[in-house]
Parts: structure tokens; sequence; C-alpha cells
């Protein structure tokens, strides 16, 4: 298994230490075998940018990927989200999306919004776990009409080609953590703040 993870043109001007400190709660909190890879702009084929190369990602590796964001927090063992990806290798195993749950869709969205979504909701892709390359040849006509990768791998693959990991397993910082709700055993620092800009003790005992 590799545990992979993408620093785009030194991600936030700090990818060393964004990267090393992600390296570091992995090795604390998965048991099972892996290899910790870091791909960068010069590993991926050029004309993406940002998140876009999780598309290219999909298609690039043989046998078993888990996939992490830069900025999380891992403050648990994290072991049994991979043996739950392992009862279901035909998906890729993600999290209902925090703010526009594909499982719970809004009922609000208008038009521009739902087609930016790629339906009425979509995963998140900052924690995900798949085996063997993926068909992303039907990506590059969705690219122009959505916001981000997450939408595209969504609109392509659910439901019968993803897996939902349990909710209280994967969170949000802005979500969860900040309404009171707790951390996760991963926990999603999406949009602002991020990890170098938070004093909470919490963060501060796990992102080292």
């Amino acid at each position: 298994m590799k545990v992979v993870c993408l620093n785009w043109n030194n991600y936030l001007g700090r990818g060393a230490e964004y990267v090393g400190k992600l390296e570091n709660m992995v090795r604390r909190n998965l048991t099972l075998p892996y290899e910790f890879v870091c791909l960068t702009e010069d590993d991926l084929p050029e004309g993406k940018r940002g998140w876009w190369n999780k598309l290219t990602l999909l298609e690039m590796f043989d046998g078993e990927v888990l996939y992490l964001d830069l900025d999380l927090v891992i403050g648990a063992n994290i072991d049994h989200l991979v043996r739950l990806a392992r009862t279901d290798p035909t998906r890729i195993w993600m999290r209902d999306d925090f703010s526009y749950s594909i499982v719970n869709p809004r009922a609000d969205l208008d038009a521009y919004t739902r087609r930016q979504l790629g339906g009425p909701g979509c995963c998140n892709s900052s924690v995900m776990m798949w085996s063997g390359k993926r068909d992303m040849s039907g990506a590059a006509g969705m690219v122009a009409d959505m916001h981000g990768d997450q939408n595209v791998i969504s609109a392509m693959f659910w439901p019968d080609g993803i897996g939902l990991w349990p909710k209280e397993s994967v969170k949000s910082y802005k979500y969860h953590v900040l309404r009171g709700l707790g951390w996760g055993d991963i926990t999603v620092m999406h949009g602002e703040p991020k990890n170098h800009q938070i004093r909470d003790p919490e963060l501060l005992k796990c992102w080292v």
C-alpha cells in the first residue's frame, strides 16, 4: 500500500513542513505496512493545477493507494479505515461532503451550484483510498463546468463506485470542531484557517 500526498508548488510556501508532519502523523497512527510517497509538480503531467491533479493520481497507481491531503490532522489510529476500504476494493473510498452531502442533498441549490457540484451533492476527496488504476478518460469534459476534483470524481463514480468513510472517523475542523462536535480520527482543515494558523492544544499535540 502506498500512502500518497501531493505537495503542489510548495504548498502554502511551507510544503516541507506540511509533508514532514503528515508523514509523522501517518507513522504514529498507521500500523499496517505502507510506503509513504510525496508527489510534486515534477512528477505529474503539465497542464493541471492544484487539486485537479488528484484526477491524475487515480490513473497512476496499480496497487492500493491511501491518499491524504496535506492539511489534515491525524489524531488516532486509522488502520480501521484501511481495513474498511479493503472490504470492497472496487470502490473509491471517500467522505460524504461536509456542506454538500451526496447522501442527504440540500434542497436549496440553484442551477449554477448544482452544475458546479456535478449533481445534488458530492463526496469529499481529502481522504481517499482505492485499489488499481481508474479510467478517468471521461473527466476531461467535466472539468470546465465543475468546481473541483471531488465533484468530477463523485459525478463519475457515485453511487456504485464509491464507498463512504464513517462520519465520526473523518471530520471537518470548521463544521465539527468549531461547533463543539469534537475531532475525528482524521480532521480536515479545508478552507481557512490552515494548520499552522491554529493554536488549539489538540491540533498542536497531533500536528508534529
